[in-house]
């Protein structure tokens, strides 16, 4: 790249919104519900405070959004114990987005499960496993087409 370009093209990589997946969309691999399963009843955005996490939920092969996908999600919370209050789902906006914001799942290592549902897709359920404490989190799903 020509040098008098360089600066431009590193103010145009910060505005593009945030992507976490591959350049091939690799469909998110499959991790189990875990032994703390329990079927997610309640719609909520919000469950908590301290940890946003946020992401996309993508088509494989192509990466486009799906919009309107369940992302249905639960964890144990600060004091290492899963409790209701802690269990919701939510749906992707129109660009495939989701946001909620929650406390932090205090297990090692600390997870939060997922399970997302949509129309003309197969059903994923995974994980989002982290390494250490942070107060956002990051993590996009890639789902296989049916």
């Amino acid at each position: 790249m020509p040098r008098d370009l360089r600066p431009v093209a590193a103010v145009l990589l910060l505005a593009l919104p945030f992507v976490a997946y591959s350049a091939d969309c690799t469909p998110t691999p499959h991790r189990t519900t875990g032994t703390h399963y329990e079927p997610v009843t309640e719609h909520k955005v919000n469950i908590s405070k301290g940890v946003v996490v946020r992401g996309r939920v993508l088509a494989a092969p192509d990466c486009t959004a799906i919009a309107d996908a369940k992302v249905a999600h639960w964890q144990a919370g600060e004091d290492g114990e899963y409790v209701d209050r802690l269990r919701a789902y939510l749906f992707t906006d129109a660009d495939g987005r989701y946001e909620f914001e929650t406390e932090w799942p205090n297990l090692f290592p600390p997870h939060i499960h997922f399970i997302v549902t949509a129309n003309g897709h197969q059903i994923l359920e995974t994980q989002w496993v982290g390494s250490k404490r942070t107060e956002f989190i990051e993590f996009d799903m890639v789902l296989r087409k049916r």
